[in-house]
C-alpha cells in the first residue's frame, strides 16, 4: 500500500485570497496598498463589516473632504480584515487632487449595515451615518504613479473557537446543579 501525505491546513494558512492567484499572472502594474484602521472597530474587536455605502470620500491633512465616488442604490459591501486575505480595489482614489491624505470616510445608508465580531456575533450598525478609517502612515497622491489602490482593513481575526460555540452553549446550559446519584439512596 502506498503512503500518501495529506496536509489539510495548507490552504487555510496561505495569506492570500483565492482570487490573488490570478494576479500573479496578470500584467505588471503599479499598485498602492493602504491599510485602513478604525479605532472603534479595534476596540470592539470587529472582524467583518457589511456596509451599505452611499458615498466615499478622502480627508486630507488640512481636514478638507474630497468626494471620490457616489454609490446610488448600492447593495451592502463586505469589508473583511487582513487575516482573511480580502481587500477592495479602487481606481477612483487616484483621481484625487495632489496632496497628503489621512482618512477615508464611508457614508452609510440607514439600512443593511452590520458588524460581525471576532466571536461570530452579528449586530446591526444602522445607527451610524458614516465611518472614518485612518490611513496607516498616510497616503500621498502625486499623480500618475499608480494605476489602482488596494484597501486593506485592519480588523480583528475571527477566533477559532467560534466554530464550536453551538457545542459550548449546549454544555453551558447543562451546568445547572444535578442530583448526585450516589447520595440519593440514603445512608
Amino acid at each position: 500500500m502506498k503512503k500518501m501525505s495529506f496536509y489539510p491546513t495548507i490552504w487555510s494558512t496561505v495569506p492570500f485570497a483565492p482570487n490573488a492567484i490570478g494576479d500573479w499572472y496578470a500584467e505588471e502594474r503599479t499598485i498602492k496598498e493602504l491599510i485602513l484602521k478604525n479605532e472603534a472597530a479595534t476596540t470592539l474587536k470587529v472582524s467583518e463589516m457589511l456596509l451599505n455605502i452611499t458615498k466615499f470620500s478622502a480627508i486630507d491633512a488640512d481636514d478638507k473632504e474630497h468626494f471620490i465616488m457616489d454609490f446610488p442604490g448600492q447593495n451592502p459591501v463586505s469589508l473583511k480584515g487582513i487575516p482573511s486575505g480580502t481587500f477592495l480595489r479602487s481606481k477612483s482614489v487616484l483621481s484625487l487632487p495632489a496632496g497628503h491624505y489621512t482618512k477615508l470616510r464611508f457614508y452609510l445608508a440607514g439600512w443593511g449595515n452590520q458588524f460581525v465580531y471576532e466571536d461570530g456575533l452579528e449586530e446591526s450598525a444602522n445607527t451610524f451615518d458614516r465611518l472614518d478609517f485612518a490611513i496607516e502612515d498616510g497616503f500621498q497622491v502625486e499623480g500618475g504613479e499608480a494605476t489602482e489602490v488596494k484597501l486593506w482593513f485592519d480588523f480583528a481575526p475571527f477566533q477559532w473557537k467560534r466554530h464550536f460555540k453551538p457545542l459550548t452553549d449546549l454544555f453551558m446550559r447543562s451546568k445547572s446543579p444535578r442530583p448526585r446519584l450516589a447520595n440519593s439512596f440514603g445512608n
